[in-house]
């Protein structure tokens, strides 16, 4: 999984001074095979509703505020693909998409943007490239940590359980009475046979930043053609999670990126799960009872955690490393990231 100088250089911008070199690394030491892997997707019987987009949004809205995002410095609207706009601390704004088949991928885009802006809401307001956000690999971590370490935590659906049940069921959505248990474990299940990255669960995640990384990095090294891309993405596809890809839109061109020459930015998904995990980690260690402020709805703590380490440095520091070496101990550990994930589908799904 080595790569070029042309690569590293792509890697670099969009890392900010972080070394590209221990991306290979870090990715071979995260994902050698495991045998923890589940047999099936639990089924998720809360699909099987129709959800009024409107309900969806009151839903999403209220959640997101209640983490942190402040509407009277921003906006949220709708797109075809979730996104994040920051004119200035006082205006960032974001963007979700809404099903009416399924409810959960619209309230985890909110939040996941929420996370992005509450990042760029709390950098300072100098107007001078200090005061802007280290990296794209950061800003994911923002994102992550609040759709992953609390959006999909065990705690925070003793929180939000009881406010979706109350707005689906005042818009009339029959039978949704499902306890907070079954939510958490729906909102949680893995499905192998997907082909969207954006709508991949975070186990399997990974395994799509993967394969887009090998394949931007070869065709950028020249061992790789235009042309052959769709031919490596389906023998990747089945190589990695064993599904066939019936056309190139649910294959090759479903992202936006390659097209727009952001080549070398996929990783830094990656590194951001690594990075929000390890923060997860220390936040727990200096946030007295995090998990029972999560269960009672009081996030204000873990916000101002994450603003004290992270945001009001903007780019105070050179690299990733350097920030998370300054204000938690250590450089990037991918270590948190798999305990994570083993730890919570090992219990969701009883696998070893």
């Amino acid at each position: 999984m080595n790569c070029s100088h042309k690569y590293k250089r792509l890697l670099f911008l969009s890392f900010q001074k972080s070394n590209p070199a221990r991306i290979p690394q870090i990715f071979l030491h995260c994902f050698l095979p495991k045998p923890t892997r589940p047999t099936r997707r639990k089924k998720n019987e809360t699909e099987e509703e129709s959800f009024p987009v409107e309900s969806q949004k009151h839903l999403s809205k209220t959640l997101v505020t209640t983490l942190g995002y402040d509407t009277t410095h921003g906006r949220i609207d709708t797109a075809v693909h979730p996104f994040t706009t920051s004119f200035s601390p006082y205006d960032v704004r974001i963007t979700s998409r809404f099903n009416t088949k399924e409810w959960f991928q619209g309230l985890m885009g909110t939040i996941h943007e929420g996370g992005h802006a509450m990042y760029e809401q709390s950098l300072g307001d100098s107007d001078t490239s200090l005061d802007t956000a280290l990296s794209m690999g950061v800003h994911e971590s923002q994102s992550l940590f609040w759709e992953r370490h609390i959006g999909k935590g065990r705690p925070f659906w003793k929180f939000a359980g009881s406010v979706v049940r109350d707005v689906f069921r005042e818009s009339g959505v029959e039978g949704f009475e499902y306890s907070d248990e079954e939510l958490y474990r729906a909102v949680n299940g893995v499905d192998f046979k997907n082909l969207i990255r954006v709508d991949a669960d975070e186990l399997t995640y990974p395994l799509h930043v993967i394969l887009r990384y090998g394949i931007e990095r070869d065709v950028v090294e020249g061992t790789l053609d235009v042309d052959d891309i769709p031919k490596r993405w389906n023998e990747d596809m089945k190589s990695l999670l064993d599904v066939d890809v019936p056309n190139d839109k649910e294959g090759s061109l479903q992202d936006i990126h390659w097209s727009c020459m952001a080549i070398g930015y996929f990783p830094t998904y990656l590194l951001g799960a690594m990075m929000a995990a390890q923060l997860y980690h220390y936040c727990g260690l200096d946030v007295p009872d995090l998990e029972e402020k999560i269960v009672k709805g009081e996030f204000g703590d873990v916000k101002e955690w994450l603003k004290k380490k992270v945001h009001v440095h903007g780019r105070r520091y050179g690299s990733l490393d350097e920030l998370l070496e300054r204000e938690i101990g250590e450089k990037l550990n991918p270590d948190y990231f798999i305990r994570y994930l083993e730890g919570k589908y090992g219990e969701l799904y009883q696998v070893d």
